[in-house]
């Protein structure tokens, strides 16, 4: 189910290798392996995982100006491997997000069941890639950690670790911040489809707008902007420009925010670490007390809160992000060295 690398690049001790792999429903999923053959330890592999708007790349292989968090991690000694679910960045879309007719009128595009296929064979191809290996770091950024957790508590055995990294969960009704943006006025728990389509349009200025007010590198948000846009074939045929992403996460979310669950995390076995900005607009502190409640089976469960830090603490390199590459790193210092047999 794989097949041979697109383009390998090297930057110092940074290898970054490109490929794609087919799900079992037979979309093509972007993959991109990144390691440090200068690493004088051995983490294991992790599996990083998009956001719910720009794909992955942007999401954690920005590296404008310096070091990306994935070379930060692999650095560490983690053999990183990033994906684009179906829809996002380089991944192929969906049939939900081909036609524009279905924008308006079509189901929504991608949603949490439809990612766990993708992550599913992602994980395959990583666990052929290592045989033996029980090491599993997994994480992804918001509704990207809502797909793994949903993944974790299907297939408990393939992930030895599990960071949920500003996502939403469960618990009570009530405190989200973008309810009124997206849901439906009459039925809170539903995405309002007369303002919102099957996927969404996104523009440079809806990236990355309000970040130039509060002085935030150019260099970073022109790389940024380019690296969520390129996935697109169609961006440019749009003016301003503009790519195409999902509704399916923003429709899930305003579920587990009103009161529903999408998976049941009594099943996850894996270690966790619920990992949380202070001052996050898109996981409310309720979905972190209610997603500890419900972890009975997990191996152990860390919960940690990065004081003053936002949604989008990883991106840049800041003292706040060296907090947050501190607290993944101690969580899978445990994976070093290699455990015995």
């Amino acid at each position: 189910m794989h097949e041979p690398f697109s383009r390998i690049a090297r930057h110092a001790e940074t290898v970054r290798h490109d490929f794609t792999i087919a799900t079992e429903d037979g979309l093509r999923i972007f993959v991109r392996e990144l390691r440090d053959s200068a690493a004088t330890s051995d983490r294991g592999p992790m599996l990083m995982v998009n956001g719910g708007r720009s794909g992955v790349l942007a999401s954690w292989d920005v590296g404008a100006p310096g070091l990306s968090t994935a070379k930060e991690i692999a650095k560490a000694g983690h053999q990183v491997y990033l994906m684009d679910i179906r829809g996002f960045g380089r991944s192929e879309f969906p049939p939900e997000m081909q036609n524009s007719l279905e924008a308006r009128n079509g189901p929504v595009a991608v949603r949490s069941n439809q990612a766990v296929l993708d992550i599913a064979a992602v994980v395959e191809e990583i666990r052929r890639r290592h045989p033996g290996d029980e090491r599993l770091v997994a994480i992804g950024w918001a509704t990207g950690s809502q797909w793994l957790g949903h993944y974790a508590s299907l297939y408990p055995e393939h992930l030895s670790h599990l960071i949920y990294y500003n996502a939403a969960y469960g618990g009570p009704a009530g405190g989200w911040q973008l309810q009124q943006e997206f849901s439906d006025p009459q039925q809170p728990t539903e995405l309002d489809r007369s303002r919102h389509g099957a996927y969404r349009f996104a523009t440079v200025e809806n990236l990355v707008g309000r970040w130039r007010s509060e002085g935030i590198n150019a260099a970073f948000l022109a790389r940024y902007a380019q690296l969520a846009m390129e996935g697109d074939a169609s961006a440019n045929t749009r003016e301003p420009p503009s790519f195409r992403f999902p509704s399916g996460p923003t429709a899930d979310t305003l579920k587990l925010v009103n009161g529903r669950q999408l998976f049941d995390a009594s099943f996850i076995r894996s270690h966790v670490l619920i990992l949380r900005s202070e001052r996050d607009f898109w996981s409310r502190p309720t979905d972190v007390t209610t997603l500890r409640s419900h972890l009975k089976d997990a191996a152990s469960v860390e919960v940690v809160q990065i004081a003053g830090a936002s949604h989008y603490v990883h991106l840049q390199p800041t003292a706040d992000r060296q907090k947050f590459l501190d607290a993944i790193l101690a969580f899978t210092v445990p994976l070093h060295p290699y455990p015995s047999p």
